[in-house]
């Protein structure tokens, strides 16, 4: 199995269900219109409801005095700091909702087209899958960045840590002292890298691992940690698809700048094409996960009735069964 192959099956299912990438795009969309709803107009109607004068931001001319000011700011526009925060708070949960259902929905709808070659979109099954895959979908997520942070964290204190070490050898040898700080740099990018792709493959098989079988969040974190470590291939081609997406991205970006530079008309045609950079984005990611999932398919044994239908059909089958015949006895052949 070549991973070129892997991925046309995966742009193969992403063009049966083409609806998925407006599906992306209209998240997008809403993700940045409701930036506007949500944060900016509270934002406005608490300038003109608490007087916010910005010439008063504008006085403070060194750190010492803006940090002095600041307090004195916001001690007197409290309530406007209040309206701010909120709507944030707000805004970053309907975030998290919205694409959390929506990758459910998506995932629900790519499982469902391996393993019945019939299916095809339809937004009543988007919505059933996206209700149905969402806290399981929520909780693996939320289990894996607390694992992501956790070792983050951790990196970080040994980044300190080794940035002491390098202080320390400073007053001894700058020879020593610039070996260490080279050496440790390449040990802490090489970890880092390492971490954040882990991170990602954990994550892109572990919601395949849930949308194929139906597992709770934390069994499904266990096998998917076996599944890698027992199938390196996955991670290798998770790897292939990001440096893949990353040259696309680089790509549309490399294209769009020239629009930047014209004097005029630039910023007008920049933005249309910034909607189509939209399109492009969700295309390529729904490619990758696609890919993903039919490698995941390909490579694990999964069941091949859906999580969603096991109930589908509890009546008992009422089987007759013929009684059986007397047994004939010599007195009976006598008779």
């Amino acid at each position: 199995m070549s991973y070129i192959a892997v991925i046309k099956e995966g742009v193969h299912t992403v063009h049966k269900n083409w609806q998925l990438v407006i599906i992306q795009f209209s998240s997008m969309l809403l993700s940045c219109i409701s930036f506007f709803l949500i944060v900016g107009i509270p934002i406005a109607v608490a300038f003109i409801m608490f007087g916010l004068d910005l010439t008063e931001i504008l006085r403070f001319t060194d750190v010492v005095s803006a940090f002095k000011g600041s307090a004195e700011f916001l001690g007197k526009y409290f309530g406007m700091a209040l309206v701010v925060i909120l709507s944030l708070i707000v805004y970053i949960a309907f975030i998290v909702l919205l694409w959390i259902f929506t990758i459910s929905g998506t995932i629900g709808i790519l499982s469902k087209s391996m393993l019945n070659e019939d299916h095809r979109f339809a937004v009543k099954s988007f919505f059933a899958e996206g209700r149905r895959l969402f806290f399981s979908v929520f909780l693996f997520s939320s289990l894996v960045s607390i694992i992501f942070v956790t070792l983050a964290f951790i990196l970080g204190i040994l980044g300190g840590t080794a940035s002491a070490v390098i202080e320390m050898a400073k007053t001894q040898e700058a020879t020593l002292a610039l070996f260490l700080g080279v050496f440790f740099s390449l040990v802490l990018i090489s970890a880092g890298v390492f971490l954040i792709t882990v991170t990602l493959s954990i994550t892109v098989y572990g919601i395949a691992n849930v949308a194929f079988n139906g597992t709770k969040p934390f069994n499904a974190l266990k096998e998917t940690v076996k599944y890698l470590y027992s199938t390196p291939s996955a991670v290798g081609f998770y790897v292939v698809l990001l440096i893949g997406y990353m040259i696309a991205g680089f790509i549309v970006v490399l294209i769009g700048t020239p629009f930047s530079l014209i004097p005029i008309i630039g910023p007008i045609l920049s933005l249309p094409y910034q909607i189509i950079t939209y399109a492009v984005q969700g295309y390529v990611s729904l490619v990758m996960l696609s890919s993903v999932f039919h490698f995941y398919y390909k490579t694990r044994h999964v069941s091949t009735t859906p999580q969603s239908s096991l109930a589908s059909d509890a009546s008992p089958k009422i089987e007759s069964e013929q009684a059986p015949l007397p047994v004939e006895t010599d007195t009976t052949r006598q008779e």
